[in-house]
């Protein structure tokens, strides 16, 4: 079930996306220009989102979607296991399921196992080198869920 969340969270997080990329008219990721082109609190189609860092918290019809997007590559999502979280919690449907933080947090890393997911390792602050693996994680292979 792990996975049909996490497909309806990445497509959701995509369709958001691209409503914003169409309205603007630009080809580049909302979190990229939301700062140039429009304000960075606000709504489309029913989504309350506001822009923060690298990210962004959507909001439709009382389900929170918050993501990052990676400032190393180009278009990939990253998200904490508290972002999924707060999907399930917000969810009528996920909500119902009960899971533990260990349940979501050991589904998680079976998609890792799989090279669908990997952790967020951050190597440089600062020109300072250094490999700190983050409870974060990183859509590698987003076709897994949406073909």
């Amino acid at each position: 079930m792990i996975e049909k969340i996490l497909k309806d969270y990445i497509t959701f997080i995509r369709s958001f996306e691209a409503l914003l990329k169409d309205k603007y008219k630009q080809n580049i990721n909302p979190c990229a220009f939301s700062r140039t082109f429009f304000e960075r609190i606000g709504s489309i189609d029913g989504i309350e989102y506001y822009f923060h860092g690298s990210g962004c918290t959507a909001k439709k019809d009382g389900v929170i979607y918050a993501y990052d997007i990676s400032i190393f590559e180009k278009d990939i999502i990253e998200f904490s296991q508290w972002n999924l979280t707060e999907l399930i919690r917000t969810h009528p449907e996920y909500q119902k399921l009960n899971y533990s933080e260990d349940y979501i947090e050991y589904e998680l890393y079976q998609l890792i196992n799989k090279g669908i997911l990997e952790w967020l390792t951050i190597e440089r602050i600062e020109e300072k080198a250094f490999g700190c693996v983050f409870k974060c994680y990183r859509v590698v292979d987003e076709s897994y869920f949406i073909p």
